[in-house]
């Protein structure tokens, strides 16, 4: 499989200089723990995802391809695996679900429902508990991608519907744009579909949430209901990026005209269908071969130090890096850090959160300079420490006259000098040559420099901070309060979209905690059993439950005081699809549910 396609003949040199760039050790984040979670054999992890019972879902291939449809084989397998936190492969207990996939790209669960989008369309699993399964047929197919026999043998090969999410009754996935062999984009829109982040429900009827994606290799969803997707570098894409999907935009890559060997045009290639649609800035620009080459799965942090912020792999670039967002009314600027490059070379390719409380990092095969290759590597399990001590840069925030670092702990107020903090600044332009585009980088100065009351914010006076620019800051000899301790990720790239109006304020204490806006959606969960519908929520206050027919009819009903489970009894109710509310202050959460017994 190919997401990212064909790079220069300097490939293998971009890629040494990135593992040399990276200013923090081939190590974890030292607030989390890693291990390699201890399986039989390794896999191509390309789906994950966990049951409320903590049982992992994991799609595996072994097809990479070149971006072509592979025909169906027994050896592209879903897993359930059990006891994931076992101390020995013995401890660990594999069942294999189903299989003859093409090429699985991404798996969702709804409601401990399994989903999988393979390369032909998106399936739902129909039983993985019985103990002889039809592994080739345990599956319902519940849409086909757009007009596939255009493209899976033909001059745009390289199409996938990565990484399906589900928000509010409907699974969105980023679809790939129309490019040819080689990467280029000057070939014609192979569907009316190319570039979409689409839409669908469980009627299988496509809709097109947004536009203009090049080769995204995975997306994901905050509990506010971001969603985020992350493309990769090429035609159009200076370099890659991670974007917030807003219905009706446009995120930038276009079908570029065919030319001859003397660059004259001999073919206009009519544009992709979302080119006229308001274009919308990436959240954050992802450095090419210092940051990023191909980023896949991104996710939302929801443990740890940095709950709020998103870690991003990649597949052709070490470790992950962590995003932090600052939201100016509405619009997000991305401040990028590195977090980890401690699975050494592994191409990470997709992440899940378990149900135990870490992060599961699953890989294809080693980073080897221009696409994975050679041996598969480790699953591995993150999980954050029980005490942060790590000095470390937490955001950026944008400010009138400059920025504000947030730290995780007071800096020494001895090594905030204007001197130890070096600023540039550059813009990206999309240009139809393939990666073309970066601008060169202007210095800026740090005028005047202030420490907040409680230590843990500095203000960066700084003249000139333009939007629509990536913001480069390099720290030297900036030092914890307590211990002396350097920080010890020193630089950070922060993207600029909007100018903020907000101004500094040294009595303000940052604290470390969940965003604000978690919502309803991410605290609630449901599972059915033996007893009924039982529904969980985490949340505190008073919660209202009811099952509701499609018609509109309440037909059971619940309440409960703070975090905990209620049943809603489903005995005597005929199969089929229901809604389930929740209610919670002035929140109203709505899902389908489907019973079946």
């Amino acid at each position: 499989m190919t997401i990212h396609s064909c790079k220069s003949v300097f490939a293998n040199l971009a890629f040494a200089a990135s593992m040399a760039a990276a200013g923090i050790p081939d190590a974890m984040h030292p607030d989390f723990d890693m291990k390699e979670v201890p399986l039989a054999d390794k896999y191509k992890a390309m789906g994950m995802g966990f049951l409320s019972d903590g049982r992992m879902v994991l799609a595996t291939t072994e097809v990479i391809g070149g971006g072509e449809v592979p025909p169906a084989s027994a050896a592209n397998k879903l897993y359930v695996i059990s006891n994931m936190g076992g101390a020995t492969a013995a401890d660990i207990k594999m069942k294999e679900v189903a299989n003859n996939w093409k090429q699985m790209v991404g798996v969702t669960i709804v409601d401990d429902k399994i989903y999988v989008s393979d390369r032909d369309g998106f399936y739902k699993i129909v039983d993985i508990e019985s103990n002889t399964l039809d592994l080739a047929n345990n599956r319902q197919k519940i849409a086909s991608w757009p007009d596939e026999n255009k493209w899976k043998n033909g001059f745009s090969w390289h199409q996938f519907v990565f990484t399906p999410i589900f928000l509010n009754g409907s699974f969105y996935a980023p679809y790939s744009g129309s490019i040819r062999p080689g990467g280029p984009s000057d070939a014609p829109a192979s569907t009316a579909f190319s570039g979409a982040f689409l839409k669908w429900d469980l009627t299988g009827k496509l809709e097109k949430f947004a536009g203009g994606l090049r080769s995204p290799n995975g997306a994901n969803v905050a509990p506010n209901g971001d969603m985020f997707v992350a493309d990769n570098q090429g035609a159009w894409l200076p370099s890659s990026t991670f974007m917030h999907m807003k219905q009706g935009m446009f995120y930038g890559h276009r079908q570029s005209p065919t030319r001859d060997t003397a660059g004259n045009i001999t073919v206009n290639n009519a544009p992709n269908w979302a080119e006229g649609l308001p274009y919308e800035r990436p959240t954050a620009w992802l450095d090419h071969g210092t940051l990023r080459a191909s980023p896949s799965q991104p996710i939302y942090m929801t443990k740890g130090r940095y709950v709020g912020d998103w870690l991003l792999g990649d597949v052709n670039n070490p470790g992950l890096v962590r995003i932090a967002l600052d939201d100016v009314q509405g619009t997000y600027n991305g401040a990028v850090f590195w977090f980890a490059k401690g699975m050494g070379i592994s191409a990470i390719n997709r992440m899940a959160w378990g149900t135990d409380g870490s992060l599961y990092v699953g890989t294809i095969m080693k980073i080897a300079g221009n696409w994975p290759a050679g041996d598969k590597a480790p699953l591995y399990r993150v999980t954050p420490k029980t005490t942060a001590t790590t000095f470390d840069m937490r955001a950026v925030r944008h400010l009138a006259d400059g920025v504000e670092i947030i730290f995780t702990d007071p800096v020494d107020p001895a090594s905030i000098a204007g001197a130890n903090f070096s600023v540039t600044q550059w813009h990206y332009t999309r240009q139809e040559g393939y990666g073309l585009g970066k601008g060169s980088s202007e210095p800026r100065t740090v005028s005047a420099t202030e420490l907040s009351a409680d230590g843990r914010r500095v203000h960066l006076k700084i003249a000139g901070l333009k939007d629509d620019y990536v913001t480069y800051f390099k720290l030297t000899n900036v030092k914890a309060a307590t211990g002396g301790a350097a920080v010890w990720n020193n630089e950070c790239w922060f993207t600029l979209n909007k100018l903020s109006t907000r101004t500094w304020d040294a009595t303000v204490s940052i604290a470390d905690e969940a965003p604000k806006s978690v919502k309803l959606e991410s605290l609630v969960r449901q599972r059915v059993s033996g007893a009924g519908l039982e529904v969980s929520v985490a949340g505190e206050g008073n919660h209202a439950f009811s099952l509701i027919t499609l018609n509109g009819a309440r037909i059971r009903s619940a309440s409960s005081v703070g975090q905990g489970t209620v049943v809603l009894p489903t005995a005597g109710l005929a199969k089929g699809l229901y809604l389930l509310e929740v209610r919670q202050g002035a929140q109203t959460l709505v899902r389908p549910v489907s019973l079946s017994w």
